[in-house]
């Protein structure tokens, strides 16, 4: 990946991550325990509705921060996302990993 694109891409997650972190943590105020996940806070997508609310994210943007963060080929990061993120289990709060049926985000 060249340079500027890198730097472009890295600076909208950054974007992305003080918008979703702005309201999520507006959003908690009203729900006790959220968890969220360390490092993806850029791809967040909402919030479950219900008893028992967790955090959603989008699976194909995680894998997106990981190719562009920490340069990872796309094979490491759903490797990783499966492996170290999605596979871990934190108790009933546990954050949502979702595969969208369409998906907009653009691809690297």
């Amino acid at each position: 990946m060249k340079k500027e694109t890198r730097k472009k891409l890295l600076k909208e997650i950054k974007n992305l991550e003080n918008i979703n972190r702005t309201w999520i943590d507006t959003v908690a105020e009203g729900h006790d325990g959220l968890l969220t996940a360390d490092g993806f806070d850029s791809a967040i997508i909402g919030i479950t509705e219900g008893i028992n609310p967790v955090v959603v994210y989008s699976f194909q943007e995680c894998v997106r921060v990981l190719r562009v963060r920490d340069e990872m080929t796309e094979e490491d990061a759903i490797e990783h996302m499966q492996f170290n993120v999605t596979g871990a289990y934190v108790g009933e709060k546990t954050p949502l990993f979702i595969h969208l049926v369409c998906d907009d985000s653009q691809s690297l």
